[in-house]
């Protein structure tokens, strides 16, 4: 069976990202009204260094991860509902005018409504409005008493070639959040491997310094809050016409570091089945970077990246061809 790279959606959604960072911060701060306790321990100064980059990436990514991606989305949007009103409003008027000449084939090309539109895909309304303008380009002349000028012949061209332009977007905007997903991923981790390197320092001073360690031990401690979330949720669908697909099998390998840590975790190999909704959801899966397999009957097979992180939910939407 022939294997496509997915057209995923990936999203990222918070859920105990913000309190472990809280942690991290509060510790960090901690750490640093008490040097005087900490910076004679051994190599305590590299692992703090490695600790507070960590910090700053991990703020970093999340600043631009809160950037609301979907203003693409929303600009888009905004786009096609533009030219769906332009494009009907257009084609009724060269209704009237076909229906005033008695000329049926001009009404059958512009017989359009706004549903119809809005139901249409990028490209098929693109080509749609375009046929639209062009019919009314070519009775121009004719027109004005209708409504249809060359001013609004121009708005139209230009709604049409505007939409156009924005149609890759969102993808282009989803593309960036995977990134940023898996660069928290890296980001989380590398605190989380300098902050266990600083405990194991710490514990050098458990007797000595008492009220340090426990006060230490105390802003360690990440406090969660909000419910808690699945490790992936997802829906599959068919990428022609968007109805959701069933009994759609997805399989989830382990791959990159931690391989081994992640296949001795799993108990058996992890396959998800679509529902009659098109949905799917994994309530534990270890943190790291996985391959998913999406398989289903009469449909090109297609790999996707997941990324998974500890305390946050990803969202995995796919789209199948058929073959």
């Amino acid at each position: 069976m022939h294997t496509l790279k997915s057209p995923l959606n990936l999203i990222v959604m918070k859920s105990r990202q913000d309190s472990k960072l809280s942690m991290y911060l509060a510790t960090k701060d901690f750490l640093t009204k008490n040097a005087a306790v900490v910076n004679p321990l051994p190599n305590y100064s590299g692992y703090y260094d490695a600790f507070v980059a960590a910090i700053a990436k991990i703020t970093a990514d999340s600043e631009q991860q809160k950037f609301d991606k979907s203003g693409n989305k929303t600009f888009k949007l905004q786009q096609k509902n533009a030219l769906v009103v332009l494009t009907v409003d257009t084609a009724r008027r060269l209704q009237l005018y076909a229906l005033q000449i008695n000329n049926p084939l001009l009404r059958s090309e512009t017989r359009y409504t706004e549903s119809t539109l809005r139901n249409s895909s990028d490209n098929a309304l693109q080509r749609e409005a375009h046929g639209v303008w062009s019919r009314a380009q070519e009775n121009l002349e004719a027109l004005a008493p209708y409504g249809i000028t060359a001013a609004t012949q121009e708005a139209l061209l230009n709604a049409a070639n505007g939409y156009q332009e924005v149609i890759p977007k969102p993808r282009v905007g989803t593309s960036e959040t995977h990134q940023i997903t898996l660069q928290l991923t890296v980001g989380f981790a590398a605190a989380d491997s300098a902050l266990e390197n600083i405990d194991g320092m710490v514990e050098i001073v458990r007797i000595a310094q008492a009220d340090f360690y426990n006060g230490y031990r105390s802003v360690r401690k990440t406090i969660h809050t909000g419910h808690t979330l699945m490790a992936v949720k997802g829906r599959v669908t068919d990428a022609a016409d968007g109805q959701p697909l069933k009994n759609v099998l997805l399989s989830f390998a382990p791959t990159g570091n931690g391989r081994k840590l992640q296949m001795a975790q799993l108990t058996r190999p992890l396959v998800k089945k679509t529902a009659k909704k098109g949905g799917f959801n994994v309530k534990i899966l270890p943190a790291g970077s996985y391959s998913v397999y999406i398989q289903r009957s009469g449909y090109a097979e297609q790999t996707a990246t997941l990324a998974v992180t500890e305390g946050i939910m990803s969202v995995l939407n796919v789209q199948l061809a058929l073959l």
